[in-house]
């Protein structure tokens, strides 16, 4: 009976390591992605660019951050000296037993001094 509950025992401490592992690195690119987004915000802030200029700045700083992203998932809102950025995405992430898909929404703001 000691035999089945280290096997048992055994058997949950790999699984749990198992779903952290292969959750850990998307929760990583989308805390790295908001670094970016940030930086981007407060870059622009102060900067004459349009939106789509912005947009496909966030895609290039997502690409980095391995993140795939396309145009209709980001929104940029502009108030006067304001910036806003907001970004929708999924990331699946195939494990044995169950596959999952993690929606992560990444938002900056920056205002003028």
């Amino acid at each position: 009976m000691d035999k089945v509950k280290g096997i048992i025992g055994l058997l949950v401490v790999v699984a749990f390591i198992y779903v952290a592992w292969s959750l850990t690195p998307p929760y990583f690119n989308n805390y790295q992605f908001q670094d970016d987004l940030d930086d981007v915000a407060r870059r622009n802030s102060y900067a004459n660019k349009t939106e789509d200029d912005i947009k496909d700045m966030v895609i290039k700083k997502a690409a980095s951050d391995n993140v795939t992203l396309k145009e209709d998932q980001i929104a940029v809102t502009r108030n006067g000296g304001a910036i806003g950025i907001t970004v929708r995405y999924r990331v699946h992430v195939d494990m044995i037993v169950h596959p999952v898909d993690l929606d992560f929404t990444v938002k900056s703001f920056n205002e003028r001094i």
